[in-house]
C-alpha cells in the first residue's frame, strides 16, 4: 500500500512524441507551461505516473485549471491507484483508506472526476470487492461514504460506485440495493443522500460530471432490455429519450440503444445511440435543455458492424458547447476527436498510439476544460495505456 501522498516530477522520458512547432514549443509543452494559441493546437504530450512503472496511466478528468485526475496499475497485480496530474507536470498518488490490495481481482481506488477546488470524487473496492465512495480534498483528506440502501454485504459483491463531482461537491453515482437492482443517486455537498430511477428502469447508471446546478445525465435499461438516455433536473424531474433512429432490438441482438454521458451548464447534453441499419453503428447526439435533439458524427467515422462512435463512453463537454470523445475508423482503429461549438471537426492522434489496422488500439479522449485542453488515454502497440494531454 501506497503512502496517501507521494508528489514526484514527470520524467522527460513520459514524453514519447511531441507534434510541435519547433524545438522551443516541444519543450514548453513538456513541461506544462502555457503556450500561445497557435502553437497550442499542436500542442500534444503523453504522460504516465512515475509509480505505473509501465503498466498503464487512465487519465479521467481535466479541471478549469488544467489538474488531471485518474487510476494507473502499477505491476502485473493490476491493483488500481489513484492519482493527480497539476498543470506543471508533477503527481501526486493515492489510495482510499480501505481499499483493497489483492492482485489480479479488480482491487484499488478509481478516481472519477476532478473538480476547480481540485477535490477528486471516486470510489473504491475493499478487500471483499464491496465498493465504497470517496471524495479527497486538495489537501489529502478522505471522505468516504455509502449511499443509503446500498447492499455492503461482503459475500455479494455489491456497493455504491461514483460517477462524478460537479463544481461545489455535489456527486452522483450508482448501488445495489440487498435485491441486486441497481438505483442512481445524488450526494449534495453537505452529504444528504437522494436516490432516483427513471420511471419503468431496471437498472439506472448515471454517467459522467455533473453539472453545476446539479443535473445529472445517464443511461436506463427498461423491462424490454434495451437502453435509453435520461436527464435528472435538479428540481427531481426526470427526461427520457433516445436517439433519432435508434434500433429498437434489445442487447439480447447486440443493440443496445441509447446513453447520455455528460451536461453542460446550459443544459445541453451529450450521448450516443447504436442506429437501426443492421450494423448497430453507434452515432453521436446533443439534445439541448427543450429537448431538441442534434445528431452528430465525424466524417472519417467507420459504418461497419458496431464501428463509428463508443456506444458508452464518457464524452467531454464544455460550457461553450465544444465536446471530444473517440471514433472508431473503418480499419478498426480509435481516434480522438473535437467538435466546435459551430460543428466542425478536428480529429488527433496522441503521440505513441497504436495506429495498426485491426489492432483496436489508438487515443481515446475523455475530458476537456472551459479552455479547450483535452485529457484521456492512448494503447500502444504492446497494449499498455498511457495519458496525454491536448493543449488548446
Amino acid at each position: 500500500m501506497m503512502t496517501n501522498q507521494k508528489t514526484v516530477a514527470e520524467p522527460g522520458a513520459a514524453v514519447r512524441m511531441i507534434r510541435a512547432l519547433g524545438l522551443f514549443v516541444a519543450v514548453l509543452c513538456t513541461l506544462g507551461f502555457a503556450l500561445p494559441a497557435l502553437a497550442q493546437e499542436h500542442c500534444v504530450i503523453s504522460f504516465d505516473v512515475p509509480a505505473s512503472n509501465g503498466f498503464g496511466t487512465l487519465p479521467v478528468g481535466i479541471n478549469v485549471e488544467g489538474a488531471i485526475a485518474g487510476s494507473y496499475f502499477s505491476d502485473a497485480g493490476y491493483v488500481s491507484h489513484g492519482f493527480v496530474r497539476t498543470p506543471d507536470g508533477h503527481f501526486t498518488t493515492f489510495d482510499a483508506p480501505g481499499a483493497g490490495t489483492a492482485a489480479n481481482n479488480s482491487s484499488g481506488t478509481f478516481s472519477m472526476g476532478i473538480n476547480l477546488l481540485g477535490t477528486v470524487a471516486g470510489y473504491y473496492n475493499d478487500a471483499n470487492l464491496v465498493s465504497h465512495g470517496f471524495l479527497r480534498s486538495a489537501d489529502g483528506k478522505f471522505t468516504i461514504f455509502d449511499a443509503p440502501g446500498a447492499d455492503i454485504n461482503p459475500a455479494d459483491q455489491a456497493g455504491t460506485l461514483v460517477s462524478g463531482i460537479n463544481g461545489v461537491g455535489a456527486v452522483s453515482g450508482y448501488y445495489a440495493d440487498s435485491q441486486f437492482v441497481v438505483h442512481g443517486f445524488l450526494r449534495t455537498p453537505d452529504g444528504k443522500f437522494t436516490s432516483f430511477d427513471p420511471p419503468g428502469s431496471t437498472l439506472t447508471v448515471p454517467v459522467g460530471p455533473l453539472n453545476l446546478e446539479g443535473a445529472i445525465v445517464g443511461y436506463y435499461l427498461d423491462s424490454s432490455s434495451l437502453f435509453h438516455g435520461f436527464v435528472r433536473w435538479p428540481n427531481g424531474k426526470i427526461d427520457t429519450f433516445v436517439g433519432p433512429g435508434s434500433c429498437t432490438t434489445g442487447t439480447s441482438t447486440g443493440c443496445y440503444g441509447s446513453g447520455a454521458y455528460n451536461i453542460n451548464i446550459f443544459g445541453t447534453s451529450v450521448g450516443a445511440f447504436m442506429d437501426n441499419s443492421g450494423n448497430f453503428v453507434a452515432r453521436g447526439f446533443l439534445r439541448s435543455a427543450d429537448g431538441t435533439i442534434t445528431t452528430y458524427e465525424p466524417p472519417e467515422a467507420g459504418t461497419g458492424p458496431s464501428q463509428g462512435l463508443i456506444w458508452n463512453q464518457v464524452t467531454g463537454l464544455n460550457d461553450s458547447g465544444a465536446l471530444t470523445m473517440a471514433y472508431l475508423a473503418g480499419n478498426n482503429v480509435y481516434h480522438g476527436f473535437v467538435r466546435s461549438p459551430e460543428g466542425q471537426y478536428t480529429s488527433f492522434d496522441a503521440p505513441g498510439a497504436d495506429l495498426t489496422p485491426g489492432d483496436y488500439n489508438g487515443t481515446i479522449p475523455v475530458s476537456i476544460n472551459q479552455s479547450g485542453a483535452i485529457t484521456g488515454y492512448y494503447v500502444d502497440s504492446s497494449y499498455v495505456a498511457h495519458g496525454f494531454l491536448r493543449n488548446r
